[in-house]
């Protein structure tokens, strides 16, 4: 009917324009079945894959255009799918790991500061041992009675040796005398 129509030169690039499209469906059903056939399936045989030949004809044509189109569209959105998880998972891996980092962080940031705690009451235990503070006025004056006796016990020692001095000049001079 349509040869009744068209003259041969419009003929033959009807033919050749529907032509076209059917290679160009063919083609795309090729890659449409590729990516969505697992290895190794029954879609595949000795490496190639099983192709479908779309049926001539306008409407299957335009059938088949939008079947393979909602194979692909649908490939497309699971692959987007899969790749927003993939990227998903990244994210989540890599706050993950941030967080036991900043959790170890803390940690040993609290391990020095502990530590550094029980140093400051070591050195106030070593200042209070070394440095003893009297308290209060009664302690106080034990202190100075304290000072006070070992001056005391100093002076009668030395006034012991000052005697003892004195005898030992004395007792010369005197056997001389007599």
């Amino acid at each position: 009917m349509g040869a009744q129509f068209l003259g041969g030169k419009e003929l033959d690039q009807e033919l050749g324009g529907q032509l076209r499209v059917l290679v160009l469906l063919l083609l795309l059903r090729l890659v449409v079945v590729s990516q969505l056939a697992p290895a190794g399936s029954d879609q595949e045989r000795d490496g190639h894959l099983r192709v479908l030949l779309v049926p001539a004809g306008p409407v299957a044509g335009f059938a088949a255009a939008a079947a393979a189109a909602a194979a692909l569209a649908h490939a497309s959105a699971a692959a987007a799918a899969a790749a927003a998880a993939a990227a998903a998972a990244a994210v989540a891996a890599a706050v993950a790991a941030d967080q036991l980092r900043v959790l170890l962080l803390v940690l040993l940031l609290l391990l020095v500061l502990v530590w550094l705690l029980v140093l400051l009451v070591l050195l106030l235990l070593l200042l209070v041992v070394l440095l003893p503070v009297p308290a209060g006025p009664a302690a106080g004056l034990a202190a100075a009675a304290a000072a006070a006796a070992a001056l005391a016990h100093a002076s009668a020692a030395a006034a012991a040796a000052a005697a003892a001095a004195a005898a030992a000049d004395a007792g010369p001079a005197a056997a001389a005398g007599a």
